[in-house]
Order: structure tokens, then sequence, then C-alpha cells
């Protein structure tokens, strides 16, 4: 497993295949969490029209931490 992701992470796999995504999408990060939220940011740049949420006060789980929140970005879609 760790080679097949060390794999798609030279090729970058996935940052090639981003860019094709054609459906509405949201990125909702946590603050605080252990992976900062610059990657998520970085992916959702490479998603035409993605959107991001960092949450303050939340770590890698905003899902637990903060109720809601998932239902409320999900919601948010329904604009575009």
């Amino acid at each position: 497993t760790w080679e097949s992701i060390h794999d798609h992470l030279t090729k970058q796999t996935v940052a090639g295949l981003l860019p094709r995504v054609t459906i509405p999408t949201v990125f909702v990060l946590g603050a605080s969490s252990p992976i900062p939220p610059v990657h998520g940011l970085a992916s959702a740049a490479l998603i035409p029209g993605a959107r991001t949420e960092v949450l303050e006060g939340c770590g890698h789980f905003p899902w637990i931490e903060r109720p809601g929140v998932i239902r409320n970005a999900l919601d948010s879609l329904h604009a575009f």
C-alpha cells in the first residue's frame, strides 16, 4: 500500500485528475488539523469552481467537533 501511495505521489496522479472534476465541490477543513489546511486549499484550487471552508477551532474531524457543519457546507452547494 505505501509503495502504491508513494508511486501515485511521485506521478502526481491526483493533481492530474482533480482538474477533471465537474461536480460542485466543497472542502471543509479544520484550521487546527494536524494536516495543515494549505493542502486542502491546494487541492481545491485544482478543481474548477471548488469552494473551501476553513473552520477555526476545529481539528481533523469537524463533523464531530462541530456537528452540522458538513451538512451546511453541502447545502451551500445548491447555490451553484
